[in-house]
This record gives structure tokens, C-alpha cells and sequence, in this order.
């Protein structure tokens, strides 16, 4: 079966391996994918609110003066270094703004307010509940796993989009149930595990290769962080196969929490 894959993937492969060439003096770019984003380490936590008011006037001119998306990432990631009430209330509300990588950096912003977790998670979480950019709903996923701030909803969201697709928003979706070591999504995070090809390669009603190709690239993105999830839930376990997993869930399972 894995030769048969093989053999359907490998000019998309061979693609992956070498790239399309780039221009005469010019590096080929790497696309920037919404599920592997980063909040950062937290912001050092101001004790004076004198202090941190005046950062967040300082912020506030700033994005007043900025003439592009760039400089208002630049003064957020700046007012991400600090940790207080006022930050958190100054970011919080480019968490809506129009340009998607502004509102991404107010996220990772708003994450980044580890003393006031629940507060900050709040506020992400309402910003997903009305938020409709995938790039976005990435960033406010990893976030609030980050803070782990958990409620019902945002769980059931979080099931949604790692039912969806198989794609970015899945990635980050995978990523929130690892950081809030959420113990009843194992049987979901399993089942991503096996490699997508055919059940019967010979069968002439399978999709096209093409097909394959992208649910294969779309898994080895994915994977590496369904076995990290994986890992959070059952420390000091590892499984490389649903099957696997499976076995050991129902033999060990019980005596951590784990149901299959």
C-alpha cells in the first residue's frame, strides 16, 4: 500500500524536494502557515499602573501615527512585552481590525498576558466566536490554548474546526487540545495519525492522484503536532499509528483518563 502511495505521490514529492526555481538573485520564499503560529514569551508583568498606563499611550500614539499594517505590527509586538491590565485592554481591541495580521498580532498580544489568563482568554474567546478569517481563528485558538483557558464553548469550537477540514485551522485546533491536555479528544487525535492513502489502490473508483497528494501534504503538516498533542495527554507516551494507539487505550487507558 505504501508503494502504491509512493508511487502517486512522488512527482508532488520530487516538487516538495527541489521547490519551483527561483528568480536570478532572489531566495525562494516559504509560505507562512496560520496553524505553526507563535505567541512568544509572556509579557514582564507591571506592577505600577501608572507605569503601564503610560505604555499604553505610548501604544496608542504610536498606532495613531503608523502609516502601514507593518507599523502597527511593529508597536503591538512592542506593547506585548509588558503584562498588565491596561496592555490588555489597549490590544484587545485590534483584535477586529480589518487587516488580518494587525488583528493576529493583537492575539498573540492578548496571549501573551499570562497573569491575567482568564481575562485574556475571555477576550479571544469572543473574538472567535465572531471571527470568520482562518488565519485569524488560528492565532486565537493557539492563544487561548497558550493561556490554557478552556470552557465548554470554546471546546466545542475547537471539535468544529478539527472536524472540518484537514487543514490549517485543524493544525491549530490540534494544538489547543494539547496545551490544555485535554484528555477526551485522544480518540480524535488518533485517528489523524495513519499516513491518507487507499484502502484498495486497484479500486477504479478511488479519487484521482492528485487528490492524494494534497491530503498527504496536508497530513505530514498536521502530524508532527497530533503527536505532540498526543504526548500532552499521555505523558511519556508516543504512537505513530491510530492502531497502536487504540491497542494501548484500551489496555492503559483507564489509568489515565483516557477512554478509546
Amino acid at each position: 500500500m505504501r508503494v502504491a502511495l509512493a508511487l502517486l505521490l512522488l512527482p508532488a514529492l520530487a516538487w516538495a524536494q527541489e521547490g519551483p526555481e527561483p528568480a536570478e538573485g532572489e531566495q525562494a520564499p516559504k509560505p507562512a502557515k496560520a496553524g505553526d503560529v507563535e505567541i512568544g514569551e509572556p509579557g514582564t508583568v507591571i506592577e505600577d499602573r501608572a507605569v503601564a498606563r503610560q505604555e499604553a499611550v505610548r501604544f496608542q500614539k504610536a498606532m495613531k501615527e503608523a502609516k502601514t499594517p507593518a507599523e502597527e505590527i511593529e508597536a503591538l509586538e512592542r506593547l506585548g512585552k509588558w503584562d498588565h491590565p491596561e496592555i490588555l485592554k489597549a490590544a484587545s481591541k485590534y483584535l477586529k481590525d480589518n487587516e488580518h495580521t494587525v488583528a493576529i498580532a493583537a492575539a498573540k498580544v492578548v496571549a501573551q498576558q499570562k497573569s491575567q489568563a482568564d481575562k485574556a482568554g475571555k477576550e479571544l474567546y469572543s473574538a472567535l466566536r465572531r471571527e470568520r478569517r482562518n488565519h485569524v481563528i488560528c492565532a486565537l485558538f493557539v492563544g487561548m490554548g497558550v493561556l490554557g483557558y478552556e470552557n465548554k464553548g470554546v471546546i466545542n469550537e475547537a471539535e468544529k474546526f478539527f472536524k472540518k477540514d484537514t487543514t490549517e485551522t485543524h493544525k491549530a485546533a490540534t494544538r489547543y487540545f494539547g496545551y490544555i491536555k485535554y484528555k477526551p479528544a485522544f480518540r480524535l487525535l488518533a485517528q489523524k495519525l495513519d499516513e491518507p492513502v487507499p484502502k484498495n489502490p486497484n479500486d477504479p473508483s478511488n479519487p484521482p492522484a492528485s487528490y492524494w497528494r494534497e491530503r498527504w501534504f496536508e497530513w505530514e503538516s498536521n502530524v508532527p503536532y497530533t503527536r505532540w498533542a498526543i504526548n500532552q495527554l499521555v505523558e511519556g507516551e508516543t504512537f505513530d499509528q491510530e492502531a497502536e494507539a487504540k491497542t494501548w487505550a484500551e489496555t492503559h487507558g483507564k489509568e489515565h483518563g483516557i477512554e478509546w
